[in-house]
């Protein structure tokens, strides 16, 4: 990519579109590479997606002298690690309130983005699931409840929940496509 270290530089500055460039050229780099480690689709898409959650709200962090690819592969890295160590350890992942980093990071990307377009394409989605998945995508994502909490109000096991939430996941991301998903589960799925 020819200037990458000006896109980044403008990325760091928070410039969305520039985001956007980094994001479409490498996504399905970082999702390949993850595949071929975890080989499960659903799992290399969450990762993915967490990598470049994460080089969005610490991109103040990133530095400009060091290859863009190097520190995606870290990143990367360390994902796999955690998802594997919370394969061991079990327990429930933190909530995603944290990656708000600004005030204004709403107003921005209200700017760039049609928030209440993506929000409409996201419920229009929700609405054509089977009841039972957007029962459970409705009070996981939109509820905020654990896995634990919908299993028992909906009598079916942990692993139905988790099941109907990636594949509830899984339409999203293909519908949506991987950057307005993205867009869609910082700013509308996570409030």
């Amino acid at each position: 990519m020819k200037n990458e270290s000006h896109i980044i530089s403008r990325m760091i500055s928070g410039d969305i579109n520039a985001f956007k460039l980094l994001f479409d050229r490498y996504y399905s780099q970082v999702r390949f590479f993850t595949l071929g480690i975890v080989k499960d689709s659903f799992v290399a898409d969450d990762i993915a997606q967490n990598v470049f959650i994460k080089v969005w709200t610490k991109r103040e962090l990133i530095d400009c002298e060091r290859k863009f690819n190097n520190y995606l592969y870290s990143i990367t890295k360390n994902e796999i690690t955690d998802y594997f160590r919370s394969l061991v350890i079990s327990e429930p992942l933190e909530s995603i309130s944290y990656l708000k980093d600004s005030d204004h990071t709403d107003e921005m990307i209200e700017s760039v983005y049609d928030l209440s377009h993506i929000k409409e394409l996201v419920m229009k989605e929700v609405d054509n699931m089977p009841p039972q998945r957007r029962a459970v995508f409705v009070m996981s994502r939109l509820q905020g409840l654990s896995n634990d909490e919908i299993a028992s109000k909906l009598g079916i096991s942990k692993r139905t929940v988790e099941r109907h939430l990636n594949i509830a996941l899984h339409i999203l991301r293909e519908k949506l496509g991987g950057f307005l998903y993205w867009i869609a589960a910082l700013f509308i799925l996570s409030l």
